[in-house]
C-alpha cells in the first residue's frame, strides 16, 4: 500500500484510489466549517503516489466528487483539471460512484489539457482489468466480476475505532478490509449466474484517499455495511483489517473497542 492507495501488480502495475470527494469542502462550508478548496491537496497526495509507483493504469473507484445531487461550480472547474492531471501519467479508468451524478459532462477535453493518455469512465456495475474486478460498491455488481480473483470497493470509508482505557482516548485509523466472498449469497442472487466461471473471489474495501471525508468504524458492535457487496455478499466473520502502512491488525470480529487492561495502568 502507498497510504489509502494500492499497488494492483498482475500483467500490469495498476494504482488504485477510491472515494476522493472532492468538493467535500462546500458540504462543510454550509456547515459553518471554512477550510477552502483541498482538491489541489488532493491531487499533490495522488500524483506523489503516481510518481512513487509508476503505474501502467490509474483506477479511481467512485464518488471522484462530492456534491449529490448535481454538480457544484467547483465541480465544473476542478474535476476536469484533477483527471486530466492524472492522464498525463497513466490510463484513466474511473468507474461511477453514488456521488458521481452527471460526471460524463465533467470529463476533460483538449480545452483543459493537452492530455497523454486517455480516461475511460466504466459501468456503474464494474468491470475486470488486467484479471482484477473493480466496482465502487453501491450497486450490485456485474455477474463477470465474479470471475476475478479479486473485487475491489470503496464506498464504506473503513476505519478501525481504537480506544485507551485509562483517559477514555478514542482514536480513529483507516484501514482496508479483506474478505472473502459468499457463494450461497451470490447464487441466491444472481439465480443464472454461470457458476463455471465463479473464482471464489477476495472482496478489498478500499479506504478512502480524502483524510477529511471520515469514515465507519468496522469493529463497532452496531456496524451498517453499506451496499450490497459489503453488506450481503460478504462474509463478516471473515473479515480482516490492515493498517496505510500495510500492518496486519487481524480478524475485525477480534478487535473489539473495549479498552484493553493493559491501557488502565498508571504510566
Amino acid at each position: 500500500m502507498m497510504g489509502a492507495a494500492l499497488i494492483v501488480e498482475n500483467k500490469k502495475r495498476t494504482l488504485v484510489l477510491a472515494d476522493l470527494h472532492l468538493g467535500i469542502e462546500d458540504e462543510l462550508r454550509q456547515r459553518g466549517i471554512n477550510i477552502g478548496s483541498q482538491t489541489d491537496k488532493v491531487l499533490k497526495r495522488v500524483v506523489t503516489c503516481v510518481r512513487a509507483a509508476e503505474p501502467d493504469a490509474i483506477v479511481l473507484l467512485g464518488d471522484i466528487k462530492h456534491a449529490v445531487p448535481g454538480v457544484s461550480y467547483q465541480d465544473r472547474t476542478e474535476v476536469p483539471r484533477f483527471l486530466a492531471s492524472l492522464a498525463e501519467y497513466a490510463p484513466v479508468y474511473v468507474v461511477k460512484g453514488n456521488h458521481d451524478s452527471h460526471l460524463e459532462g465533467l470529463m476533460p477535453d483538449e480545452t483543459i489539457a493537452s492530455m497523454e493518455h486517455e480516461i475511460s469512465l466504466e459501468r456503474t456495475r464494474g468491470f475486470i482489468f488486467d484479471g482484477v474486478g473493480y466496482t465502487h460498491g453501491h450497486t450490485w455488481p456485474s455477474q463477470e466480476l465474479f470471475s476475478a480473483e479479486y473485487i475491489m470497493i470503496g464506498h464504506n470509508h473503513p476505519m478501525i475505532r481504537l480506544v485507551s482505557g485509562g483517559a477514555g482516548y478514542t482514536k480513529m485509523m483507516s484501514v482496508l478490509i479483506r474478505a472473502e466472498c459468499s457463494y450461497n449469497a451470490v447464487t441466491r442472487h444472481y439465480k443464472d449466474i454461470n457458476t463455471d466461471r465463479w473464482n471464489d473471489p477476495w472482496v478489498i474495501i478500499m479506504p478512502a484517499f480524502n483524510e477529511i471525508c471520515g469514515g465507519v468504524a468496522f469493529n463497532s458492535s452496531d456496524l451498517k455495511l453499506k451496499g450490497p457487496i459489503a453488506s450481503k455478499l460478504i462474509l463478516r466473520d471473515t473479515m480482516e483489517a490492515y493498517l496505510l502502512d500495510g500492518t496486519y491488525l487481524g480478524r475485525v470480529v477480534d478487535l473489539d473497542e473495549k479498552p484493553h487492561p493493559e491501557n488502565n495502568e498508571k504510566q
